[in-house]
């Protein structure tokens, strides 16, 4: 009878999360277009050994609740996060020489309107954090705010960060693990920056 209490308390509490999620969604929020650039990638062997294991029960379930996600960003170069950082703060041509040395395509004037990520050190650069996007009849479906909330709560069920949550720039595509400047700084102390 006592271990069926706490494990009815973390439903409860898991459905209330949602609930509150799903509450915060559905607020009016200003919304910037984004032309999204989509390359799925081919595995997930660039994700950190513990926190691939996250990712891939996390493909499982959405799989399991009828929802087909592509995860297309993994672990990313520092010159990647800085030139992604750069948009929206820097010059046209400061974030395409960055771009450029990152191996991505040049944006435009119009595209560098949009700050993309709020960290110079992510939990990308540690490969302890993907992007995802929802997948309909094979096309991302990034309007769709019942099938982001959907795939929030299953990471947020698994143990994971969701960045539909955060406050600011929300950043719904991407998952990452709890803590993970912990897990960082035990893995690569000599490498962590903490902004």
């Amino acid at each position: 009878m006592h271990n069926t209490v706490p494990s009815l308390e973390k439903k409860i509490s898991r459905i209330l999360l949602c609930l509150i999620v799903a509450f915060f969604l559905l607020l009016p929020v200003y919304s910037e277009p984004h032309h999204w650039e989509l390359k799925l990638e081919i595995g997930l062997s660039g994700l950190n050994y513990q926190f691939r294991k996250y990712v891939e029960q996390f493909v499982r379930e959405c799989s399991k609740q009828g929802i087909s996600v592509w995860v297309y960003s993994t672990l990313r170069s520092k010159n990647l996060q800085m030139a992604l950082y750069a948009q929206g703060r820097e010059s046209l041509d400061v974030v395409n020489s960055l771009r450029e040395k990152s191996g991505l395509t040049p944006i435009e004037e119009a595209d560098n309107k949009y700050i993309v990520t709020r960290l110079k050190v992510s939990a990308h650069n540690y490969g302890l954090a993907a992007d995802f996007v929802p997948v309909v009849d094979g096309k991302p479906q990034w309007y769709n705010d019942e099938l982001w909330l959907r795939c929030g709560c299953i990471a947020l069920n698994i143990g994971m960060e969701w960045g539909g949550l955060w406050k600011g720039l929300v950043d719904k595509p991407h998952i990452q693990m709890k803590n993970w400047r912990k897990v960082a700084t035990f893995n690569h102390l000599e490498r962590l920056i903490i902004e």
